[in-house]
């Protein structure tokens, strides 16, 4: 964590090169259509999936459960569950939401199109594999839950949602810091604000330090240069530091509902921001 801030004069910061984003693989972002596994019963099935992922429960006494799990590109998904018992399949509707580059949760809200109280499932994405995590694995048997990702053809990328002018200005509060090591909450998420403004301006809190920014999106893409920062020496413990230099690191977005969240390269994870109300 940062300590204090630097008293001295900063050093020129030059904006960062705007390139694709490559922290949350392609496979969660490229929008796909892809075609049925087992026999559909919604129309939920066939709605253009952003990714699809398929893998097999075994059971003890039998063949055991096919089951394919659809991300789709607004926010919803599709798991599907073949029994193997000459009944249809088991359609289950809800969200999903990425907690971080390598981590996602899906939340299932209705069972065969009728409502259900939310259940959620935790993964871990290592590629193109999601595998289940412990807390989420036992309705799975011993081995739990491992799928792939299928590949297929890409629909227009356009129908994929990206950080535009219209849903992203206002100001947000960075709520978490994480990766596929931690993850850090922050305590007082008010005082670490990103105000964005429109034609490119943003408004940029820092714990007990204040500037301004300019911000540059190019698709999922995005550079972030801060300027006129003040130099208040914060408390022990502060994040002020810490969080300038992640939000100039960021260099991928994407909005979920209320939250924020902005890439970092490598594995510097993923910052998590709340809208203000």
């Amino acid at each position: 964590m940062a300590g204090r801030c630097a008293c001295s004069d900063p050093p020129e910061i030059k904006i960062m090169p705007i390139r694709t984003l490559h922290l949350l693989p392609a496979a969660l972002f490229a929008v796909i259509a892809g075609a049925v596994l087992m026999s559909p019963r919604s129309d939920a099935v066939a709605a253009t999936a952003m990714a699809i992922y398929r893998g097999e429960a075994p059971a003890a006494g039998g063949p055991g459960r096919r089951i394919e799990l659809r991300l789709k590109a607004d926010g919803t998904m599709t798991l599907i569950t073949d029994y193997r018992n000459n009944r249809a399949p088991i359609i289950e509707d809800g969200r999903w939401n990425p907690l971080s580059v390598e981590e996602i949760d899906v939340t299932i809200e209705s069972k065969d199109g009728v409502p259900v109280a939310p259940g959620t499932l935790h993964f871990i994405k290592q590629g193109d594999i999601l595998q289940i995590r412990p807390e989420s694995a036992a309705q799975y048997g011993s081995q739990g839950l491992q799928l792939r990702q299928v590949k297929a053809a890409a629909a227009p990328a356009a129908a994929v949602p990206v950080l535009g002018a219209a849903n992203s200005t206002g100001s947000w509060r960075w709520e978490a810091m994480v990766s596929s090591a931690d993850k850090i909450s922050i305590e007082q998420p008010e005082r670490y604000t990103l105000e964005l403004q429109g034609g490119g301006k943003a408004l940029v809190r820092a714990d007990c330090n204040r500037g301004q920014a300019m911000y540059k999106l190019d698709g999922r893409a995005v550079a972030i240069r801060i300027s006129g920062m003040t130099r208040v020496a914060c408390p022990p413990g502060s994040m002020s530091e810490r969080y300038t230099k992640s939000l100039e690191a960021a260099v991928g977005q994407r909005i979920r509902g209320d939250n924020l969240f902005l890439d970092l390269p490598g594995e510097g994870g993923t910052m998590k921001f709340v809208r203000a109300k």
